[in-house]
């Protein structure tokens, strides 16, 4: 069974991982040997390197079946559900909407890894989310977002299988 262990959650998330600057081209692997963190500084410098040049993933750190990204929801990013992983979202700042259930219209699955994304989600559930809050999704669950403002998240993706 794998086990994925947050250190710490507070206003400032430290996890335990490996330190990545705002230039770095790949992710780094995932500590095998020791722990290490992200500083709130490097943080800071990704989240303003995204907004510049308009990405909204970095990848913080590739575990192979798991792994921790740098996100930032835009309005009108497409609804998406996984066969095979969980999505852990920290919220850092901003706000949004979670749609999460039902059914995912205008389903189109990425050849590449277990993804599918979607036109829009029929009868989901909504939930506000704000700064310090969590959403966790299994696999199989349609989720998307809307009335994001600002959203900035930790992403931590794990497989199940």
């Amino acid at each position: 069974m794998r086990k994925l262990v947050v250190a710490s959650l507070t206003g400032t998330v430290t996890l335990f991982v490996v330190c990545v600057g705002a230039a770095a081209q790949s992710p780094p692997p995932a500590p095998t040997d020791k722990a290490m963190y992200i500083p709130n500084s490097e943080i800071q410098s990704t989240w303003k390197d995204l907004e510049a040049r308009q990405v909204i993933n970095r990848r913080a750190m590739e575990g192979g079946t798991y792994s921790i990204n740098i996100r930032i929801v835009k309005q009108g990013d497409p609804p998406r559900i996984h066969s095979q992983s969980c999505d852990v979202w920290v919220v850092q700042a901003g706000s949004a909407v979670a749609i999460t259930g039902g059914e995912l219209r205008g389903l189109k699955k990425n050849r590449d890894n277990d993804d599918a994304v979607g036109a829009s989600i029929d009868g989901g559930i909504e939930q506000p989310l704000q700064a310090g809050d969590i959403l966790y999704v299994p696999p199989g669950v349609p989720h998307g977002f809307k009335n994001a403002k600002g959203f900035r998240a930790f992403l931590i993706r794990f497989n199940t299988k």
